[in-house]
C-alpha cells in the first residue's frame, strides 16, 4: 500500500468512496435520495480548492481511501461560497437563508440540509480555530479497515499540515460512531467540547 497525492483523475474515485461510505462507513442511499450530494459536499470542494491536501492510498492500483483537509477553515470556507457553491446554483439551488449556524438542522430532508451545506459552509465551522485551524475529513472503504489504511493517511496528512505552519486540525464526527471514536483517538486526537448537534469533535495539535 502507497499514500500518495490525489491527481485529477483520482476524483472519481474519491467522489465514489465519500458516497459508499457516507452513512457513518455505509453507503449513503440509506439516508439520501440523491447520494452524490454526499460527494458535493464532503469531498469535490477539497478537491477544487485545496488539492495539495488531499492524498489517497492505493494498492494494486485500487484505491482504498482517502483524506482530504483546509489548512485555514475559516478561509477555506469562504473561497468555497465564493468559488465552489455557484457551480450548483441551476441544478441544486440554495433553500432559503436560515438563521445562521445549525440551520441545516431545521431542514427535515437530508437532502436539503446538504444542500444548505452547498450553498452556506460557513455552517460547519467548528469552534476553537485559533488553536484548531484546519480540519479534515477521511474515508476508507470497508474491506480496506482495520489494515492501517486511515493511520497511514493521517500520518502523512499531519505532517503536511504542520509542515504548512498549521499549529492543529480538528473534525466532527457522529456521536453515535463508537468505532469512528477509537479510531481518532488511536491516531492521537482527542475528544474536545460541543454544544449542539448530534456529532462531537476530536482535534490533534500538530508540531512542526
Amino acid at each position: 500500500m502507497i499514500v500518495r497525492g490525489c491527481r485529477p483523475g483520482d476524483e472519481v474515485d474519491v467522489r465514489r468512496i465519500c458516497v459508499a461510505t457516507g452513512d457513518a462507513g455505509e453507503h449513503s442511499r440509506n439516508i439520501l435520495r440523491e447520494p452524490e450530494l454526499m460527494a458535493h459536499v464532503f469531498a469535490s470542494p477539497y478537491l477544487a480548492l485545496h488539492p495539495e491536501l488531499c492524498f489517497v492510498a492505493e494498492s494494486s492500483g485500487q484505491t482504498l481511501g482517502y483524506v482530504v483537509a483546509a489548512l485555514d477553515s475559516v478561509e477555506f470556507y469562504r473561497r468555497w461560497e465564493q468559488e465552489f457553491s455557484p457551480r450548483f446554483a441551476r441544478s441544486h439551488p440554495a433553500p432559503p437563508a436560515g438563521g445562521g449556524r445549525g440551520e441545516s438542522e431545521r431542514v427535515e430532508d437530508a437532502d436539503g440540509q446538504l444542500r444548505v451545506l452547498l450553498h452556506r459552509p460557513r455552517t460547519m465551522l467548528l469552534p476553537d480555530t485559533d488553536v484548531y485551524p484546519s480540519h479534515l475529513h477521511i474515508n476508507v472503504l470497508s474491506g480496506a479497515r482495520r489494515m492501517g489504511v486511515g493511520k497511514a493517511l493521517l500520518r502523512v496528512l499531519f505532517e503536511t499540515l504542520a509542515a504548512a505552519g498549521s499549529p492543529g486540525v480538528q473534525l466532527g464526527v457522529r456521536a453515535t460512531n463508537a468505532s469512528a471514536h477509537a479510531f481518532y483517538r488511536a491516531v492521537g486526537m482527542t475528544r474536545l467540547p460541543l454544544d449542539e448537534g448530534p456529532a462531537i469533535r476530536f482535534g490533534r495539535p500538530l508540531g512542526r
